[in-house]
């Protein structure tokens, strides 16, 4: 095992660097648990993107009128909650290069996501706004 701070080799089982003392085994140990933290969170984000979506399909093919029952809000909390998975996917990135570009085009997506929710949202709510109101009323 060489030690990342000196690149000195050492011994398989070493705690510590025999030349600069740095330990050994918590770096190492941090640096696998994050990895398998991240690999975690992707899958399990790429677990609820296909179940979601294929209940969603089976509520428009199978449901009708899904749009003025009760279902529309089931499909529209799994889609904000379906916004985060492209920002999680990006920080799952371990190319310092890539992270930085991945994080803004998953940003933009998750905003777009959002976005066209909330539009749907204020369709189904009739909600106005005040301008649009106004030229209503004259």
């Amino acid at each position: 095992m060489n030690c990342q701070k000196c690149k000195t080799e050492n011994e398989q089982n070493a705690l510590f660097c025999k030349n600069c003392g740095t330990n050994l085994y918590s770096k190492q140990v941090s640096n696998n648990s994050r990895n398998k933290t991240m690999d975690i969170l992707v899958f399990i984000s790429i677990t609820y993107w296909f179940a979601m979506d294929f209940l969603n399909l089976i509520i428009r093919n199978f449901i009708n009128n899904w749009y003025d029952s009760p279902f529309k809000y089931f499909q529209i909390g799994t889609n904000l909650i379906y916004a985060a998975i492209p920002v999680l996917i990006a920080l799952s990135i371990r190319v310092k290069g890539l992270k930085i570009p991945a994080i803004i085009f998953a940003g933009l997506t998750s905003l777009y996501i959002l976005y066209t929710n909330i539009e749907w949202l204020s369709k189904i709510f009739k909600i106005t706004s005040p301008k649009s109101t106004l030229l209503i009323e004259a």
